[in-house]
C-alpha cells in the first residue's frame, strides 16, 4: 500500500526529461545520433497523420454549432486578434534585429563561405500569397498539407451547416458524423502522446548531434535575438490577458507550462494542439466554444513565432551580405514577414519552406538558405513555443473576463467531462 503514496511523474516531466536527455546525448555522441532520428520521425508521422482531418473536424463542428450571431462575434474578433498580434510580433523582430544586428561580422566565416543551397523558388508576391490560401481541390490540399487550405474549406462547410442546422430543428448527420470522427482522431492522437518522451528524445539527440558547435556558436546572437522578441512578445501577452481577465499571470503561466513544454520539444503545432485545447478549457478554465473555434484556427493564422523568425531572418541575412534596407524596403520586410507567417507550415520543417518564400522574395542570395537549414530545431523550439500560446492568450483575450470560469482556474472547480 506504500506506493500509494507515490507521485505518478507527469508527460510533461518525462518529455522534460527527455529534451535535456537528447540534448546531452547529441552532444557527447555527436553526428552518431542521426542513426535514430527514424525513430523521432515515426513519433512524428504518427500524430500528424490524423492532424489534418482531426482539425478540420474540430473547425466544421465549432463553426457548424454555433449561431450565425455568435460566430460573426468572437470568430471575427479572433481573427483581428490574429492579424494584429502577428503585424506586432513581425515588428518587434524587426526591430531589434535592426539594433542588435545579429548579422553584423558573419560575412568573412566559414559558415557562410560555405553555404550552399540550390532551389528553384522564384519571388513570392502579395497576390501570390492570399491565392495560395485558397486551393482547387480539398483531397489535394489535405494530401500536400496545405493547411490553410483545408481550414478555408472547413470554414466554409462549417458555415453552410451552421445554416442548415439553423433551419431543420439542430439536424444534421455530416455535422454528428464530423463531430464523432474529432473525438475519435484525439483518442488516436493520445494513445499515441504516451510515447511521445521516446520520440522527443531520438528527435531532439540526432538534431543537436548533427548541428555541432561549429554551426551553432557563430548563429548565438541570431537565436539570442530571436528568443528576447519572444520573451517581449510573451510579457505583452501576459500583461494584456491578464488584466482583461483578471488572472494571476503567475499561476497562468504554470498551466501552460505543459503545453509549452510539448511545444519546445516536439516544435510542431500541430502535435501540441490537442494539448493546448484541453488545457485551455480545464486547467484555464476558457470558454469551450471559443477554445474550439480559435485554437484550430490560430494554429496557422496566428503564428506569432513564425512572424518574429521571419523578419529576424531577413534582416540578419541583409546584414550578412551587406545589404541595406531603408524606408518603404523595411515596411515591405514587415508586412512579407507579416503575410507569410499566416500561411506557415505547422510541422518540424517548416522553417525551411518559409525561408524558402521570403528569401527571393526580398532579392536576397538563395545561398544564404544553406546557413540556417541546420537550425530547425532551436528555431523551431524558439517559435513553436510563441505560436502555441499566442494561440490560448488570443482566446482568452475573445472570451474576455466573463468568458473564464475563475472556479475552474483557481482549482475549486473540475472541468465537465464532454461527451
Amino acid at each position: 500500500m506504500a506506493t500509494e503514496g507515490k507521485k505518478k511523474i507527469s508527460v510533461t516531466t518525462w518529455i522534460v526529461l527527455s529534451m535535456v536527455a537528447g540534448v546531452a546525448a547529441g552532444v557527447i555522441g555527436g553526428e552518431v545520433m542521426a542513426n535514430i532520428q527514424f525513430v523521432g520521425d515515426i513519433f512524428f508521422r504518427l500524430v500528424q497523420m490524423g492532424i489534418i482531418p482531426f482539425v478540420m473536424c474540430t473547425i466544421i463542428t465549432s463553426v457548424g454549432g454555433l449561431s450565425p450571431q455568435a460566430l460573426s462575434g468572437f470568430g471575427l474578433k479572433g481573427i483581428v486578434i490574429f492579424l494584429i498580434s502577428s503585424f506586432i510580433a513581425a515588428g518587434i523582430g524587426l526591430g531589434l534585429a535592426l539594433v542588435l544586428q545579429p548579422g553584423a561580422g558573419l560575412e568573412n566565416t566559414a559558415l557562410v563561405q560555405n553555404a550552399a543551397y540550390e532551389s528553384e523558388a522564384t519571388a513570392v508576391t502579395f497576390q501570390d500569397t492570399l491565392l495560395s490560401f485558397f486551393g482547387s481541390n480539398i483531397i489535394a490540399s489535405m494530401g500536400s498539407g496545405s493547411m490553410i487550405q483545408c481550414i478555408v474549406f472547413a470554414i466554409a462547410l462549417g458555415l453552410v451547416i451552421s445554416f442548415w442546422r439553423n433551419t431543420h430543428d439542430g439536424e444534421c448527420l455530416v455535422y454528428d458524423v464530423c463531430k464523432q470522427l474529432a473525438d475519435l482522431l484525439l483518442n488516436i492522437i493520445r494513445g499515441v502522446m504516451t510515447i511521445a518522451p521516446i520520440g522527443i528524445f531520438c528527435y531532439v539527440s540526432s538534431m543537436v548531434g548533427s548541428l555541432g558547435a561549429e554551426v551553432l556558436i557563430p548563429l548565438v546572437k541570431y537565436l539570442g535575438v530571436m528568443a528576447l522578441a519572444t520573451l517581449i512578445m510573451f510579457v505583452i501577452y501576459f500583461i494584456v490577458t491578464s488584466v482583461r481577465c483578471r488572472l494571476n499571470p503567475f499561476a497562468l503561466l504554470k498551466k501552460m507550462w505543459p503545453m509549452s513544454a510539448l511545444a519546445l520539444g516536439t516544435i510542431s503545432s500541430a502535435v501540441t494542439l490537442p494539448t493546448a485545447m484541453e488545457d485551455s478549457k480545464n486547467k484555464i478554465g476558457c470558454d469551450k466554444a471559443v477554445a474550439d473555434l480559435l485554437l484550430p484556427l490560430g494554429m496557422p493564422l496566428n503564428s506569432n513565432g513564425a512572424a518574429i523568425h521571419l523578419a529576424v531572418t531577413a534582416i540578419t541575412i541583409a546584414q550578412i551580405y551587406g545589404i541595406t534596407f531603408a524606408g518603404g524596403q523595411l515596411f515591405y520586410v514587415w508586412m512579407i514577414a507579416f503575410l507569410l507567417s499566416l500561411a506557415n507550415a505547422v510541422s518540424p520543417g517548416a522553417s525551411l519552406v518559409s525561408l524558402t518564400m521570403i528569401v527571393p522574395s526580398l532579392n536576397l542570395p538563395m545561398a544564404s538558405i544553406g546557413i540556417f537549414a541546420g537550425l530547425e530545431y532551436p528555431t523551431g523550439a524558439i517559435r513553436t513555443i510563441l505560436n502555441v500560446d499566442g494561440d490560448v492568450f488570443a482566446a482568452l483575450l475573445v472570451a474576455g473576463e466573463k468568458g473564464v470560469d475563475h472556479e475552474i482556474f483557481d482549482g475549486s472547480k473540475e472541468a465537465v467531462a464532454e461527451e
